[in-house]
């Protein structure tokens, strides 16, 4: 019984050894910084404009085989871990992509962005 619970215990250790995590940043006139799972922002600019919004994925630890896109981010490149895309103001944006690995192992990773502009 002790030699299941250990094997038990260091199975489900394993699978949090996985890190990947999507980070988002908006790209406006504030000062911009990434942000894990959510990025917002708020500019003085008075006005309705897009601006970009940028996710990234970080904390890989093995090879990457290809990114699915997913949501706001669809149709990125499957061959980059960056994914850019123009948002309205005063909506939240889920950027999402699943991760396949070489090993033919594979995680999900999403991100959400919004940015405000006082319009």
């Amino acid at each position: 019984m002790k030699k299941t619970l250990t094997a038990l215990a260091l199975v489900l250790a394993s699978g949090s050894t996985m890190a990947a995590q999507m980070e988002c940043m908006v790209d406006t006139a504030a000062y911009d910084e990434w942000s894990v799972g959510h990025c917002e922002n708020f500019e003085y600019t008075m006005d309705n404009k897009a601006n970009d919004a940028i996710w990234r994925i970080v904390g890989v630890t093995k090879t990457i085989s290809s990114v699915i896109w997913q949501e706001a981010t669809s149709g990125c490149a499957s061959n980059s871990t960056y994914c850019t895309k123009a948002i309205r103001p005063y909506r939240s944006y889920l950027g999402k992509a699943t991760v396949l690995y070489t090993d033919g192992t594979y995680e999900v990773v999403q991100a959400t962005a919004r940015f405000e502009t006082g319009f």
